[in-house]
């Protein structure tokens, strides 16, 4: 089970906002390379990288900011915001991502969907965000009617093999991960599966790789790195003690 340290880019800022609200937007590093610089020393594996402009206006706006993560570094980089057509995941191959994260597209135009999964395949993951159950569109500032479980088997049919689900009503609260509405979502998907929202701890992140389902690959952390809740190494050290104890629990 992975670690993925959030980096999310605003006006080419390093900020962590809450529950999807722009309006609590608050810077938490220097700079985005300043922040992976950090994140990778501590011995990141992977790194998650959000344009939070292009997720809200579907125009990426923090491309030359991934680069430079890109060419400073040599972990693995997931990234989403505004990729909401093919020449845009392009964009953000070429600048260096291993794995592009589509949203909203996947939602709004299946077709588009079918073609990043025929061309990306396993570099592909779809980010599913829901907000009370309800996937959540447009940077978080729609909501749809389509449940995240709904979705997210839909996904599975459509030959998709990873996706991140973001739980808004607690990301960035630091109160802890919904255990039960992550196992659902896995349940539903049934392939690899990153948790995103709600990190307060290491217990969190304990619970997390406790999960019967073995489908959850992963966990995004973010303001609770920034807020020194606990190291990155600390979080990579509780993850590895917890599957090692569970190991052999069943799906």
């Amino acid at each position: 089970m992975i670690v993925y340290p959030s980096i999310d880019i605003f006006e080419g800022r390093c900020v962590r906002m809450t529950m999807g609200d722009f309006a609590t937007v608050e810077d938490v590093a220097p700079s985005p390379l300043e922040a992976a610089k950090w994140l990778v020393a501590e011995g990141a594996e992977w790194l998650h990288l959000v344009d939070l402009d292009g997720a809200r206006t579907g125009t990426p706006a923090n491309l030359d900011h991934i680069r430079k993560i890109a060419a400073h570094t040599t972990v693995k980089l997931q990234a989403s915001g505004g990729i909401r057509d093919v020449e845009t995941g392009e964009a953000f191959v070429e600048a260096g991502v291993s794995r592009i994260v589509v949203g909203t597209a996947a939602v709004r135009d299946p077709d588009l969907l079918a073609r990043l999964v025929d061309r990306h395949a396993d570099a592909l993951a779809v980010g599913v965000d829901a907000r009370q159950g309800l996937v959540a569109t447009q940077g978080w500032t729609e909501t749809t009617t389509v449940t995240a479980t709904d979705l997210v088997h839909t996904l599975a049919v459509a030959g998709v093999t990873t996706v991140v689900y973001t739980n808004i009503d607690v990301e960035g609260r630091l109160e802890g991960v919904d255990l039960a509405a992550v196992e659902a979502v896995a349940r539903a998907f049934g392939g690899d599966l990153i948790s995103s929202g709600g990190v307060a701890s290491l217990d969190d992140l304990r619970g997390l790789a406790g999960l019967r389902h073995r489908g959850v690959r992963g966990a995004i952390v973010g303001r609770a790195l920034y807020r020194r809740r606990f190291t990155l190494r600390e979080a990579m050290a509780a993850l590895r003690a917890t599957r090692a104890a569970v190991g052999g629990a069943p799906v």
